[in-house]
């Protein structure tokens, strides 16, 4: 959103000044949001009294469009893996302008079977995954523990999908905060409490 002008009591009571664009909330969308907006030229502040934190510190980072499909959110699938396909050259991107690794691994995803009712579960997905033109392999528990000798012996059976990555979200929102400020992107390190709307625009 546009902001300009100085509105007292804005952004934790100070508001900004001269911002093309205000970020409220600098976890990863936040950040990559700030950036791209950056990247065009725009002036940009962020507002979070923790950049970077947040759940970006204890998700798991699973980039699964595949192993992650559900019943119902088929429509959702072609973005997802567009999505998906764009990722690393994002990252590429991301760790050249900040020169942190952000910890990206596409060594594929592997879901196994503790029991019985998860086993069922993992065969109707990998029967969905099939039906919509998907890549995963069904493997025995043995097969399973080839693959992940750390497994208990009474992993009953699971999924394979190279095709599914994962990244480290700690990682990444340390390179996207360096590559905010490497950009110009000005951190507001405070809670937005309000948003002052004139005519239809945020101002403050």
């Amino acid at each position: 959103m546009r902001v300009s002008g100085k509105t007292p009591g804005a952004l934790g009571g100070t508001g900004t000044s001269g911002s093309d664009v205000l970020v409220i909330g600098g976890g990863i969308i936040g950040l990559v949001t700030a950036w791209r907006a950056a990247q065009r030229g725009l002036t940009v502040t962020v507002a979070d009294p923790e950049p970077g934190g947040g759940a970006a510190q204890v998700a798991a980072g699973m980039l699964a469009a595949v192993t992650e499909l559900h019943y119902g959110e088929q429509m959702l699938l072609g973005l997802n893996l567009a999505s998906a396909a764009r990722y690393p050259a994002f990252v590429e991107e991301l760790e050249e302008a900040s020169g942190r690794d952000t910890g990206f691994r596409s060594c594929g995803t592997l879901a196994v079977a503790l029991d019985s009712d998860d086993r069922a579960h993992l065969r109707e997905l990998h029967a969905l995954q099939e039906r919509s033109g998907l890549e995963s392999v069904w493997l025995s528990g043995r097969e399973c523990r080839r693959l992940e000798p750390m497994l208990a012996p009474g992993v009953r059976g699971g999924l394979r999908v190279d095709g599914d990555h994962q990244v480290d979200p700690r990682r990444l929102a340390s390179a996207l905060l360096t590559a905010c400020e490497r950009a110009g992107v000005a951190f507001r390190r405070t809670t937005a409490e309000r948003l002052t709307v004139e005519r239809g625009r945020a101002t403050g």
